[in-house]
């Protein structure tokens, strides 16, 4: 039975740097998993085992859904370019004897913003699942959730061409209108560390963009700090809690401080100047002048 990992971008060429610095720290602590790249742009390295080139539909989102499914792999874990992966995870595949694939809850109730795919016959507590790591296996039960996904996610943008979501309401729906079986895995295997959360073991997985070199090297902090307690701990907005128990004759619960990261790992100055940069380039100066100086 084969295993692997498989990557996806298209639309989007700031993402190959991205998926670039994922692939090698993956292939790092992983050597033995392959890992093969679904994308439109140029990839050479010796961290892929293998680049399909595709065709992009005009969709970013829509390709994943489509392109999830032409995994070389038995058992497959999808991984999003912005993830970086901490420690070794033999022990997920583990959970594809059992069941068809796997997902942490998505921290949100619903990414779809400002509703643009209701869907009443769903119960609200179903909850949405983050596909930016999606475990799964070669089955018929998992091929009909992946049909079902690309299908209502392909018919949203035939009836809605003007409107931008996220592939998640459509992965709820399909999994919901389907039997295939799907394990939680818990945050230390998605763990989206510039938002908030709740950690119960080592972190294994983290989520969030990582790229530049300054934020490989401060990365290892945020690592320490989510990881120097091993107990139930909260994170948010860069900071670590866990409780205590404090007093003497009758003791309460208190919310401790384990320690603090740089929610955006590397220099806030860098940064504003690389997106002035990056601005500048997309609308030019007299346009980004007049965005800057416009009165209400």
């Amino acid at each position: 039975m084969s295993t692997g990992a498989v990557y996806i971008v298209t639309q989007d060429p700031r993402y190959v740097g991205l998926l670039r610095t994922s692939a090698e720290r993956l292939k790092t602590v992983m050597p033995d998993l392959p890992i093969t790249v679904f994308s439109q742009f140029p990839m050479s390295g010796a961290c892929y085992d293998r680049v399909i080139q595709v065709k992009p539909s005009g969709d970013g989102f829509y390709d994943k859904t489509r392109l999830i499914r032409e995994s070389p792999y038995d058992q497959t874990i999808f991984v999003d370019a912005d993830i970086y992966v901490a420690e070794p995870f033999p022990e997920l595949f583990s959970l594809l004897d059992r069941f068809d694939c796997a997902a942490t809850h998505e921290e949100y109730l619903d990414t779809d913003w400002f509703h643009r795919y209701p869907r009443p016959d769903i119960p609200t507590s179903f909850p949405e699942f983050n596909t930016g790591i999606l475990l799964l296996k070669r089955s018929a039960l998992m091929d009909r959730v992946l049909v079902t996904w690309a299908d209502l996610y392909k018919r949203f943008l035939e009836e809605n061409p003007n409107l931008a979501i996220n592939d998640q309401p459509f992965f709820r729906a399909a999994l919901y209108e389907n039997e295939a079986r799907i394990a939680t895995l818990t945050r230390e295997y998605n763990c989206k560390f510039r938002g908030q959360g709740y950690l119960a073991g080592p972190v294994k997985i983290l989520h969030g963009h990582v790229d530049l070199k300054f934020d490989i090297e401060q990365i290892g902090k945020t690592i320490a700090v989510l990881n120097a307690s091993q107990g139930p701990r909260v994170y948010i907005a860069g900071n670590v809690y866990e409780q205590e128990l404090v007093g003497r004759l009758v003791s309460r619960r208190k919310a401790h401080k384990v320690g603090s990261f740089p929610e955006l790992p590397g220099s806030i100055l860098m940064r504003r100047a690389k997106r002035l940069k990056e601005v500048l380039q997309q609308r030019g100066i007299a346009k980004t002048l007049a965005k800057v100086f416009a009165t209400k």
